[in-house]
């Protein structure tokens, strides 16, 4: 059953508990940014178990059987190759040159009217794996009343993969800088629902060489 409350300027849905996902979900992989800080180096090419960052991290969410989505800088660009053939859709947003909250705010704007969840995961997180996923949409059916479902990593640090309800898209149009969806997270924090992780997969990520190298000496890969 669906109920309606507000916060803030935003109406918003809510869902009783159902033990079946009761919601048409996308999954978002954020790989638009400019791997800067591991210039000339692109991070997100970087091999990981014999194939690139960015395909590894595909596979694992692509295990879901869910629609998914990625954000890749424009063509031409070796990340297109890194994903083909890959059961995704692919696009270049012109927003993602502004950062990550550039590429947040097309992607939403880009979303089907059907989906009401959306999930959201960073490209750089080299363990992250699908049962990552798996708990959050856990944390989602058990919390049908939250709008926003957030992992939290071994020291209470915000984690990925991120759930947004989609009463919070409108709020994503305004969003800007290179927060992401900080300013989201914040209008409706009031319904975040927040949960201990059960790895720090989703909050190890790789920004540069010195990471990736400690990445590599750490599992012997």
């Amino acid at each position: 059953m669906r109920g309606q409350t507000s916060v803030g300027a935003f109406t918003i849905e809510t869902l009783e508990p159902t033990t079946a996902l009761p919601f048409s979900a996308r999954i978002l992989i954020c790989a638009a940014g400019a791997s800067r800080r591991m210039a000339p180096h692109d991070k997100l090419m970087l091999p990981v178990k014999g194939q690139p960052l960015l395909r590894h991290v595909a596979k694992q969410v692509l295990a879901l059987k869910l629609t998914t989505h990625a954000a890749l800088p424009a063509k031409p660009h070796p990340r297109w190759d890194a994903l083909a053939g890959l059961e995704l859709s692919m696009a270049a947003y012109g927003d993602s040159a502004e950062g990550l909250a550039g590429t947040l705010r097309a992607a939403v704007a880009d979303l089907p009217a059907s989906v009401t969840h959306l999930c959201v995961v960073l490209a750089d997180l080299p363990d992250i794996q699908t049962q990552d996923f798996d708990a959050v949409f856990e944390q989602v059916k058990a919390h049908p009343d939250a709008l926003i479902w957030r992992p939290l990593g071994p020291k209470g640090q915000p984690a990925h993969p991120t759930v947004f309800h989609r009463s919070t898209f409108a709020a994503f149009a305004s969003i800007s800088g290179d927060r992401g969806a900080q300013s989201v997270i914040e209008t409706f924090r009031g319904a975040l629902h927040e949960f201990s992780a059960t790895n720090g997969a989703g909050s190890y990520d790789i920004d540069t060489l010195e990471e990736y190298q400690a990445y590599l000496a750490h599992t012997n890969r």
